[in-house]
């Protein structure tokens, strides 16, 4: 299963160009399909296993996660989510063998923890961050015994997973509408922490509202499945998710694809920030199912959409964020102070990106405008930002 996966890894870290690296990644997931579509394996074949086909739909789903994933991406940063997709899919497409030859399903192991592109992990080690705590953490072979030998892992590029410095106060709007006169700033990406706050504060996304019912909200701690009932099956929903650490924590959303053919979809991983607000599409399933992957505390709920925050005056955070916007071709000045990829997208009435208004990477200023009808802008990001409208008359507060 693992073979394709490291072969891709092998020579990655050697200064070639980015298109090649992305080509490779591509390759990839053109070779997986392959073997998708040259499987032997007959749905309904096997009707004494009903965790059968569900492997099979794994796989599909994967690939197809994976194709998705892959558009817009500029490096192989980017990539990371495509190399989990198709890390799921050869686990599941294994799974299918296993289980039609008799044997037993293989364990799934972790990709690296300090970096995706480095495969799965071969086993634990012992390892502490700059100034930070000593934890057991999953790493590939080349990582296990560079740290054996008092060595760092391999440098492949990729920052998220590391420990950041503490975030640096936002700046305020008249700072902001200065960056296009200063240097970019290239200080590393401020991370993102949350602990669980009490259900009191009224700081948006920070917990849920109070209308939230009980069963669009859970709280809890460990790795385990989780279900939330939609508030409308035929409709989109707005997923919140809180981990109390980030590092080694990941969630995955494993509804199957409904009418639409949307398939699975990683939804935080790999990254400092602890917080992700994700718009979710209908499925046509009146459930949403989710696998929490820490060991520490976490929260997750579906944000009632009258609370979500209004565009009216500069808003600041970090990572992934959904706005209201009140249409009418409102001007905005986008900052974002650090960091990889941006994009800032209209959201569609089902809650898929619509046009797409900015996009840029690292450290960058850019103005853009809404359309004229009121709707929701959808932020994707892991650093920290800030929006500016033209019209914001009033203080700029900071939002988690």
């Amino acid at each position: 299963m693992t073979d394709g996966i490291v072969g891709m890894f092998t020579g990655l870290f050697r200064g070639r160009r980015r298109e090649d690296e992305l080509a490779r990644v591509d390759a990839e997931i053109t070779a997986f399909g392959e073997a998708l579509a040259r499987h032997s394996f007959v749905p309904g074949s096997h009707p004494d296993d009903d965790g059968l086909l569900a492997d099979y739909q794994r796989a599909l789903d994967a690939y197809e996660q994976a194709k998705q994933n892959f558009v817009g991406d500029r490096n192989l940063r980017d990539a990371a989510d495509v190399l989990r997709a198709l890390d799921e899919g050869r686990h599941a497409l294994a799974c299918v063998d296993a289980a039609t030859e008799g044997r037993p399903r293989p364990e799934r192991r972790p990709l690296c923890f300090f970096d995706p592109r480095h495969g799965p992990s071969t086993g634990e080690a012992r390892w502490a961050p700059p100034e930070g705590a000593v934890r057991t953490i999953a790493v590939c072979a080349a990582d296990a015994v560079r740290l054996s030998e008092g060595l760092p892992p391999i440098d492949s590029g990729l920052r998220e997973r590391q420990t950041a410095p503490p975030p640096r106060p936002r700046p305020s709007a008249t700072a902001a509408r200065a960056a296009d006169k200063r240097k970019p700033d290239h200080r590393p990406p401020a991370a993102a922490t949350h602990p669980a706050p009490s259900p009191t504060s009224s700081t948006p996304y920070d917990t849920w509202p109070e209308n939230t019912g009980a069963r669009q909200r859970r709280e809890s701690g460990g790795s385990t499945g989780v279900q939330l009932v939609r508030t409308d099956r035929r409709g989109p929903e707005l997923l919140v998710v809180h981990l109390a650490r980030a590092e080694g924590s990941w969630v995955e959303l494993t509804s199957p694809p409904g009418k639409d053919g949307r398939p699975r979809k990683i939804l935080t991983h790999g990254s400092t920030l602890s917080r992700a607000i994700v718009p979710v599409p209908a499925d046509g399933r009146d459930r949403i199912h989710l696998d929490m992957v820490t060991k520490r505390a976490w929260r997750i709920w579906l944000h009632p959409a009258e609370h979500i925050p209004l565009l009216t005056e500069e808003v600041g955070s970090s990572g992934s964020y959904v706005l209201r916007h009140p249409g009418g071709r409102m001007p905005l000045r986008v900052t974002q102070y650090e960091g990889t990829a941006f994009s800032l997208h209209e959201l569609r009435p089902d809650f898929t990106p619509g046009a797409l208004l900015i996009e840029g990477e690292g450290s960058f200023t850019a103005s853009a405008a809404t359309s004229r009808r009121p709707g929701l802008l959808y932020v994707q990001s892991r650093a920290s930002w800030s929006i500016t409208p033209a019209t914001g008359l009033h203080k700029a507060r900071t939002t988690p």
